[in-house]
């Protein structure tokens, strides 16, 4: 009796021991993993609890802190980890768990370029490990009730100084296993202030496919900002994304992944790297219908751009959009100099959009490379396009716009994808104020705009070998204002031009029709219109009278010259009409300066002169009678006898000299030289005076001048005013 007894004791204490053990056995553990940790994975591990439930067979891990290498910061951490194990199906070979629950994880993720914040924690590879060839079985294991309560993990980008946080990170996944043919998860958690993304997935273990609903709200970018920079000068990105998303995939292809659903930025804006705004929107939507990685197709159902602004501003050395997109066109060149080769045997990327629209969108327009800033706004403007792919031979575009809040510009072109040398437009301008683009009238032709309406229709036909442009342009009340001393002006006759083409109702109406080849090396359409505007200034500005002729109802060949005979000294009733009809187009244009200049024979008007002289003295040595007066109002003959007879009394040569050689030898050089710069005047005064105090012109808009006879071209050396017209 007394040996069973001791028995029992034994077998007691021998349970005590056993149990005793068990119980500390989790502080016993704590303890040394805390304490070898370092050994053991080269980081402080710090444990605030640690619980063997051996009736579940569970295991508890409370307020586990593991620390990055300076045992100071926070690598890893959570609140608990629970995990219970199922032992009563490893008979079968199958690891099963009831429960693993993981609550208020926190991570911290550090990269610094290739380096991450737990390189350390991986083991190298053991260059002498001797390679596994026993045979591989499946792994059999069942996993129910995985949570993930409350979780958070911090990444940090040290290189692009970016960081991003999830907060409340939730999963939920109630089974998962290997015989299973189905597994559901749930994960939800927070991004950023405002950000929420909810996650469910099921596998489909049978068929090896899965499918995921993906929603965000109000994910902010700003995070993505520095991911940009390679490829544009941005300063900052902001906005929030908000989806809700399907993606489709399969498991034994990675590539195979199919998504649709629909996304919206609200409140985008980027700031480049000048902190000016180059573009925002309220709100972009856009409709996925089916983005395919496998077969690289993307197709789009409607993209709406709501109230988008963009900021296009011109400097000297270049646009702002061009600086924008320097660094994509750097890199590109970097690629191309160190012969990165694209691979050939890539699916070709095709693409399918129905609708784009931009709704009540605004263009603000500055250029700094006049001689003072000019700026522009095309607001209200709403474009409507359809059908786009990658193989579209024809995408129609309605657009409309307000100018500067003003006019209106509206119309619809067709182009296509195929060919860009294929484009049809039709499109009109309605009442432009011309007022706004004075800059760049100072700019070309050194002359402000201070009043003018611009309206305009123009239609384009174009394929690869022809083009067919119909410019129609109608100018109402436009007025220039002093000329400025703008050094940049061309050498092109606009400002006249256009003055000349004013109508009796202050309307300038044109048409220019523009041919071409696109296909030549040289087409520029922008620059062939011009052109075709530069020369139909020119054409008007150096015949003037062609275009005003109609205003005094005459013949314009008539009006660009007023012809004089050699000696002559009054104006006779033709030289009075020409100068009427001028006249009347002055009243008619006041801004116009009037320009006669007058040329003459030297040699032929002075000779003339001596004949005239001549006669004179040969008419006051004639008897003081009636006969004389009669003589003195009649035109004497050059072979008049009597005349004649006068002249050899002081030049008896006259016969072998010639009439007009007797004449100059008789008359005395001063005074054909005086009477020929009388008449020049007189010619001059008697032309300033028809139009200053007949005509009532202005004595600031007539400008009446003798050329340099001595130094005149032949084809100049006529009795004559050349008329000129230039613009006050």
């Amino acid at each position: 009796m007394a040996h069973i007894k001791k028995r029992h004791i034994i077998l007691g204490i021998i349970s005590l021991i056993i149990l005793t053990g068990l119980f500390f056995l989790s502080t016993f553990t704590k303890n040394w993993l805390v304490k070898n940790s370092e050994k053991l994975i080269g980081r402080k591990l710090e444990i605030g609890e640690l619980h063997f439930d051996y009736a579940k067979v569970a295991i508890q891990v409370k307020d586990l802190v593991l620390y990055e290498k300076n045992k100071t910061d926070s690598f890893a951490s959570f609140k608990e980890l629970y995990i219970n194990f199922d032992p009563w199906t490893l008979p079968t070979g199958e690891y099963s768990f009831s429960e693993i629950r993981l609550i208020n994880p926190r991570l911290s993720v550090i990269q610094d370029g290739e380096k991450f914040n737990f390189g350390s924690l991986i083991p190298k590879e053991d260059s002498l490990q001797v390679k596994d060839t026993t045979k591989n079985e499946d792994l059999k294991f069942t996993i129910r009730n995985i949570q993930l309560v409350d979780g958070n993990l911090e990444y940090t980008d040290v290189q692009k100084n970016n960081q991003l946080k999830m907060k409340n990170l939730n999963l939920n996944l109630p089974l998962i296993a290997w015989n299973n043919e189905q597994s559901n998860m749930g994960l939800d958690f927070h991004m950023g202030e405002k950000g929420q993304v909810k996650v469910q997935a099921v596998v489909d273990n049978l068929n090896k496919k899965y499918r995921i609903n993906l929603s965000t709200e109000n994910i902010e970018l700003n995070p993505v900002t520095s991911y940009l920079t390679d490829y544009i000068d941005i300063q900052s990105l902001n906005g929030s994304l908000t989806s809700n998303l399907k993606i489709v995939g399969d498991m034994n292809e990675v590539i195979d992944i199919s998504i649709s659903g629909n996304a919206s930025v609200s409140d985008l804006s980027m700031i480049d790297g000048r902190s000016e705004k180059i573009i925002s929107l309220a709100k972009v939507t856009a409709t996925l219908n089916d983005i395919n990685l496998k077969t690289n197709h993307y197709k789009f159902g409607k993209i709406e751009a709501i109230e988008p602004n963009l900021m296009v501003r011109r400097d000297k050395e270049m646009t702002n959009l061009e600086r924008f997109t320097i660094p994509y066109f750097f890199n590109d060149s970097i690629n191309a100099a160190s012969g990165t080769i694209t691979s050939t045997n890539e699916t070709p990327v095709t693409y399918s959009i129905d609708t784009i629209k931009v709704t009540n969108g605004l263009i603000y327009i500055k250029d700094n490379t006049l001689n003072r800033p000019f700026s522009y706004e095309l607001n209200e403007l709403n474009v409507m396009m359809t059908g786009l792919t990658e193989s579209a031979d024809q995408i129609p575009v309605i657009f409309s716009t307000k100018l500067n809040n003003g006019g209106q510009f509206s119309g619809k072109t067709v182009w296509s994808m195929l060919d860009p040398t294929k484009l049809e437009m039709d499109a009109k301008m309605k009442r432009m104020d011309l007022l706004s683009i004075s800059p760049y009238s100072e700019y070309f032709i050194a002359s402000p705009i201070t009043q003018g309406w611009l309206s305009y229709d123009i239609s384009l036909k174009m394929t690869p070998k022809l083009l067919i442009n119909e410019n129609k342009v109608k100018m109402d009340e436009l007025e220039f204002g002093k000329r400025t001393n703008d050094i940049t002006a061309m050498k092109v006759p606009a400002r006249l031009a256009l003055y000349l083409m004013k109508d009796a109702k202050d309307i300038i109406s044109f048409e220019l029709p523009v041919t071409g080849n696109p296909s030549e090396p040289q087409f520029k359409l922008g620059k062939i219109i011009w052109k075709t505007f530069v020369n139909l200034m020119v054409k008007t500005a150096l015949s003037p009278f062609n275009t005003m002729s109609g205003l005094a109802g005459t013949n314009p060949e008539s009006l660009k010259t007023l012809p004089f005979t050699f000696a002559q000294d009054s104006l006779d009733q033709q030289q009075r009409g020409t100068l009427s009809r001028l006249a009347t187009i002055m009243k008619k244009k006041p801004d116009l300066i009037l320009t006669l200049s007058q040329s003459t024979d030297p040699e032929k008007e002075k000779q003339q002169i001596a004949i005239q002289l001549t006669k004179n003295e040969y008419i006051k040595t004639m008897a003081p009678d009636s006969n004389a007066t009669i003589a003195a109002n009649t035109e004497v003959q050059n072979d008049d006898p009597k005349l004649l007879a006068f002249i050899r009394k002081t030049v008896t040569n006259v016969d072998s000299i010639g009439f007009e050689n007797a004449c100059n030898q008789l008359v005395n050089a001063n005074s054909i030289e005086s009477r020929f710069q009388t008449i020049l005047k007189l010619r001059n005064s008697l032309v300033t005076d028809f139009f200053t105090q007949e005509q009532g012109i202005p004595t600031e808009s007539i400008i009446v001048l003798t050329n340099d006879l001595k130094n005149l071209p032949q084809e100049l050396r006529i009795p004559q005013y050349k008329v000129e017209v230039s613009v006050k």
